[in-house]
């Protein structure tokens, strides 16, 4: 009885299993915070750590927070980053660092 069931409702149940999969998706989607981030260009001497006190300076994130934040965003194994690196960072800056410019996270 539930095979034939299935079978003879085989699209209306796929349709529902999909639409459901899709809201759970969107929920999620919507409900993350939205932070705004700024791409930059790694230059020689920079460090996370530099890099973190440039761009983390009034903001409420901890550096160490910021760090992970950056290396997690990044799939960074490790603290070692190069000059020339393109890194993605938590905030908009008004400093002087060159080769970023401003955009949100999923556009």
């Amino acid at each position: 009885m539930v095979k034939v069931f299935v079978k003879e409702n085989f699209f209306v149940l796929l349709f529902m299993t999909v639409t459901i999969i899709a809201g759970i998706m969107l929920i999620f989607s919507v409900s993350e915070d939205q932070i705004p981030y700024k791409e930059i260009t790694v230059q020689e001497g920079d460090s996370l750590w530099s890099i973190a006190k440039e761009y983390n300076s009034g903001q409420e994130m901890k550096e160490e927070d910021f760090i992970m934040w950056v290396q997690k965003e990044n799939r960074l194994h490790s603290v070692k980053i190069l000059p020339g690196d393109t890194l993605v960072i938590p905030i908009v800056s008004h400093s002087s660092h060159t080769g970023g410019q401003v955009a949100f996270k999923g556009e």
